[in-house]
């Protein structure tokens, strides 16, 4: 799941640390999420989702 929202993110021409700023959470942080080191909280699943526009259940 976590390497389909990094495409996500490249496509939409982001930074990890774009998206970090903009879901609250460090750029390490997001990192991990994104490397699947890390499972996201709810509310931070929320978060990428709404910025992303997807769903992150349909990504795995």
């Amino acid at each position: 799941m976590m390497n389909k929202i990094k495409k996500v993110r490249i496509l939409l021409g982001m930074t990890q640390k774009d998206v970090a700023k903009q879901i609250g959470v460090t750029q390490a942080m997001y990192s991990m999420i994104e490397n699947g080191k890390r499972k996201p909280s709810k509310k931070t699943a929320a978060k990428i989702e709404e910025l992303f526009g997807i769903s992150l259940f349909f990504v795995d």
